[in-house]
């Protein structure tokens, strides 16, 4: 049986991107026995360039497929034809969406769900309304049209059961892993060279409504009025809603003095781990998600973790994690003083993330999907 993987996606530093390349990368230390196509845009062609899999080829693609309109024009209409001309038996797509007329073409199909957002805060996604629903309706058709559905973890899974009315058997969970970077535990020397490493709470994610940003920064405000330090808090942002930025920008300037508030957009992930390493604690006050990466790399980095109390977080985080209501402004205060004003719950929090993220691994992600594809 020949399987074909389309990891065609966004070049962007992002949830998709990560998973891509942790996935190729891990696939090319396993011993296959099926040989496997995987479709990339030429953009992560560096990034692959030195994988030997005598079982895997890649199949580069131009990188304006990379845009969101060529890519569903190129999935839906031009992929299943060279699936067929390849002999693929099966087609794995890990980006939410893909090819929905694959049955004509006797293709079987499994896909991965990395977003419940659509059917539960359609109203916070990025972008205009067009594009929006267009979306989701191509996720939905596409979760219908797949033969198994993975999703990352149990509460994605009883959510999109209830909320599509799927059947359950249908639906697989696989857990993500940790980035190979936040494993190596050799010093690494990547600092910025105009920040201060000191007295800083850091928070990574995409500006997106969800996300919850501004109730963040009132949780702020009031704990910078209780007492009088130098405290900043960090943000790590990838700007995907230009609107709600702006929104927050004019919310800073009226509440906070200069630097109080540090953004750091479109950061090179290899300074990732020196900033965990350095801050207080990490904080994520997002209202959706069906796993959360982030959480778990501040977590390998010696940095404890606060993180709201919704959706699957509570799951992946376990006790490693201190929690609060993303709609409590104060409640998100008081947890932050808490970790600041007492160093031995701050300690147990480290103590216990060192052991929840080693729970996940990108190599346990890889095998098991690789058995839900029979390879």
């Amino acid at each position: 049986m020949t399987i074909a993987i389309d990891m065609v996606a966004t070049n962007l530093g992002s949830g998709t991107k990560t998973y891509n390349l942790n996935f190729c990368s891990y696939l090319n230390q396993e011993h296959l026995n099926k040989n496997i196509y995987i479709f990339v845009s030429k953009n992560y062609s560096d990034h692959i360039k030195d994988y030997n899999n005598k079982n895997i080829r890649y199949i580069i693609k131009p990188n304006f497929i990379s845009n969101i309109f060529f890519r569903i024009i190129w999935m839906q209409f031009f992929l299943p034809f060279e699936l067929k001309s390849l002999k693929v038996e099966k087609l794995f797509s890990p980006m939410n969406f893909g090819p929905i007329l694959l049955k004509l073409f006797n293709i079987k199909f499994i896909l991965a769900l990395h977003s419940n957002l659509p059917w539960v805060f359609f109203s916070k996604m990025p972008g205009n309304k067009f594009r929006n629903f267009f979306t989701k309706f191509l996720m939905e058709v596409s979760i219908i049209a797949c033969d198994t559905l993975i999703v990352d973890s149990k509460f994605a899974k009883e959510e999109i059961v209830k909320l599509l009315k799927i059947k359950r058997d249908k639906v697989l969970i696989v857990y993500l892993g940790i980035d190979k970077k936040y494993i190596n535990k050799n010093k690494n020397n990547n600092y910025l060279n105009d920040f201060d490493y000191k007295n800083y709470i850091i928070s990574v994610m995409s500006c997106v409504k969800y996300h919850n940003v501004i109730n963040l920064l009132k949780a702020f405000k009031l704990l910078k009025s209780d007492q009088d330090s130098n405290l900043k808090l960090v943000f790590v942002m990838q700007i995907l809603d230009l609107k709600y930025f702006n929104e927050i920008k004019i919310f800073i300037k009226k509440n906070f003095n200069q630097d109080e508030i540090v953004f750091l957009d479109n950061l090179d992930g290899k300074y990732l781990a020196n900033l965990y390493q350095n801050a207080q604690f990490y904080i994520f006050s997002s209202y959706c998600e069906v796993f959360g990466l982030t959480s778990l790399e501040a977590m390998s980095q010696g940095c404890p973790v606060m993180i709201s109390k919704n959706s699957a977080l509570p799951e992946i985080n376990d006790n490693a994690a201190t929690y609060f209501n993303p709609d409590d402004s104060l409640e998100i205060k008081e947890t932050m003083n808490k970790i600041l004003i007492h160093p031995n719950f701050k300690n147990e929090l480290i103590e216990k993330g060192n052991i929840r993220y080693k729970q996940f691994s990108w190599k346990s992600t890889v095998r098991e999907t690789l058995n839900i594809l029979d390879i």
